[in-house]
Order: C-alpha cells, then structure tokens, then sequence
C-alpha cells in the first residue's frame, strides 16, 4: 500500500510565534481581553483556515525557508507565492481549490496579523478566483447509484469467497462497505467518520439507525434515518460487523445467532482504532478506482445520488434534501415539512433500490419516480 504524503504540517509543530497568533486570533474574549479576530467563526471555518494555513507552512518548511522566528507576513513574497502555486499544481489541484488555498492563506494571516500589509495576497486570490473554473472531471466521476453499488457488493462478495481472513482483506472489505454505506446515506464525510455503534448508529433488530445532533451537523440541524432494508445490504454489513470489523479490533468472530456490536467505531482502522476523515476518504478512493477504474471520493456520492434522483423528475430530490441537507433547497421543502426525516430517507433508500433493480432487467425508470409519487402524493 502506497503510502499518502502528507501536505500540512499539524498545528503542533507550527513555528511557536504563530501557534501562539492563531491561538489569540480564534479565543473568546475574557473579561478586559479582547476576542480575537476569528473567534465569531464557525468551527468549520476555523478548521477549513487553520487548514489552509497549514498547508502553507508545510510547503515554507519543505522548501528549507520556513524561519521561525518571522512573524506569518514576513514570510509572504512573490517567490514564495510563485513556487506554493506551483506546488498546488504538482498536486493536480483544480483551480478553484487553488483559489480556496489561498483565500484561505490571507484570511489566516489576517486574523493573526490584523495590520499587516495583505496586497499582495489579496491581488493574487482575485486574480485566481477570476480564473478558476469548475473541475470538468467532476461530471466523468459521477456513475449512477446502481453501477458503484453493485462494484461495492461484487468486490465484498469477491473477498468473502476468497476464504482467507487478514488485516489487509478486512480493510479492502470495510472501504467496499462504507462505499455501499454512502450509496444508500449519502451523508457528509464527517459524519461518516464520526459513526459510533450505541451513539450515531444503533442496530436494535430490524431497525438500524443513524442519528445526529445539531452540533454535529455543518447546517446545525438534527438528523436522523433509518438505514435501508434490502437484503443483500443487510447481509453484507452484517458480515462487516461480525467478521470482518471484529478481525480488526483484533476479537473473533461473531456467531450468527449473536447480537451485534453494541459500541465502539463503526470504521476501524488497521491498527484496530477509529479511522480518520483522511482515511476514509482515501479508502473510497481506493475501492472505487480498483472496481470502477475511477476514484470517486465521499463528496461525489451526494452528486451521484442528487443526479440519480433528478435524472427523471428534477422535483424528486425533494424527496431526499434532508438525508442530503441540501441547504438550498430549503425554501421549496417548506411545501413537505410534514414529512419527518425518516421518511425521506426510507423513500430515498427506496428509489435508489429501485435504481439498482431496474438497472438490473434494463427497464425505464421513469415508471419507478412516477409510481413513488403517486404514493406519497400531497400528503
């Protein structure tokens, strides 16, 4: 297995002066201290900056140019500038996340450094937010639902006819199951990573379910589904969660007849510890390039099933806006606000099952959209 570069350097190792900046940029104010210039920030913000400027300091570092004793603004010039750029493209960056990466430069230094000279940062974000355009690619990596679901189940079925059970197998089989998880729950990366068995997802009998607080979502609204019942879903997760998840948390296997795990992570690494966002992400990576011969990543799959659920009836993502918490969809949900998030998510695990089974005996699927609306109706 390759192993992945590391491109940000852990806010740990930053240079003391700007851990102590971006310490004061981002705390509260206490009494006669004045809050810092990011504290009214939303969480994801100051990780999306903090992120951002990491980066940054990564690139300084590798380059041998990183002083430790400079403040954050000393450090920018247009040689520097030139070369992280030339790095971001090393890394096969689109120009709009280039974009992102340096807006999100400026506005670290910004906070940390709120009268320092940014001209020259801000010159070069609004040249390249005039310049970016949106990744072309994007659209070849989106394969309908039916495709990368019935990918994810040959190659859990491949491994467990294989016979031989090892770290290396059960890892392949875990990165197979979270690609038919986000098949069926298309949700956020973040919440799949956070995942606990007793907390988030619950598997009590026939019913298995997904739950967020508010403060875990990025829209801060409550979500909660159940997951879907097909058959051959069940039946591989369940075969994750008594063979191949127990191989990894270093336990033997659970008999068939045994409840099933009752805590802990629902991803386990290969350590036998909770996988990171990182890990996940390359993992359906991974699994999708070795079954589809395209990487998809965790985002697109909310691209695939929004563009799966509109492909007949452009209204039907209605349906499902609150298992994909498309925000902006949210004037037009008022119309279905008597519909519980349950419920959207079960209608979208039916359609989607729907997809996969027309897809299997080639029939139209404008039939399915058709008759599931007629059942829902104006209700």
């Amino acid at each position: 297995m390759s192993k992945i570069e590391r491109t940000s350097l852990p806010l740990t190792d930053w240079p003391d002066q700007d851990g102590r900046l971006w310490q004061a940029a981002t705390e509260e104010g206490r009494y006669f201290q004045k809050a810092g210039k990011a504290s009214f920030w939303a969480e994801p913000t100051k990780r999306q900056v903090q992120k951002g400027y990491a980066k940054w300091l990564w690139y300084v570092q590798k380059r041998g140019v990183l002083d430790q004793l400079a403040l954050p603004s000393e450090r920018i010039c247009e040689d520097h500038l030139r070369g992280y750029l030339a790095e971001l493209e090393r890394q096969g960056l689109a120009s709009v996340t280039i974009a992102s990466r340096i807006t999100d430069l400026t506005e670290a230094i910004r906070v940390m450094e709120p009268k320092a000279d940014l001209a020259l940062l801000r010159d070069l974000c609004a040249r390249l937010t005039a310049r970016a355009v949106p990744s072309r690619k994007k659209a070849e990596r989106i394969r309908p639902p039916s495709e990368i679901w019935e990918a994810a189940a040959a190659e859990m079925w491949s491994i467990r006819s294989e016979g031989t059970l090892s770290i290396q197998s059960a890892s392949r089989y875990r990165d197979a199951v979270s690609v038919g998880f986000l098949i069926w729950s298309p949700i956020r990366l973040s919440n799949l990573q956070s995942l606990t068995i007793g907390e988030t997802i619950t598997f009590a009998g026939d019913l298995w379910r997904c739950s967020f607080a508010a403060h875990q979502m990025k829209d801060k609204t409550p979500l909660d589904f159940y997951l879907p019942q097909d058959e051959e879903y069940r039946a591989l997760m369940q075969l994750y969660l008594r063979r191949y998840r127990q191989h990894l948390i270093r336990q033997p296997e659970l008999p068939i007849d045994a409840p099933l795990p009752s805590s802990g992570p629902l991803w386990v690494s290969t350590r036998g510890h909770a996988m990171s966002g990182q890990s996940l992400y390359y993992g359906c990576k991974r699994c999708t390039k070795a079954t589809l011969g395209t990487a998809i990543n965790p985002h697109l799959f909310r691209d695939c099933a929004a563009s799966a659920l509109t492909a007949d009836k452009p209204e039907y993502v209605l349906a499902a806006a609150r298992v994909l918490n498309h925000n902006q969809l949210s004037t037009t949900l008022t119309h279905y606000e008597h519909a519980s998030m349950i419920q959207a998510a079960s209608r979208l695990h039916d359609v989607i099952g729907q997809i996969i089974d027309e897809a299997g005996d080639g029939s139209e699927n404008g039939d399915v959209f058709e008759a599931l609306f007629d059942q829902w109706g104006d209700e």
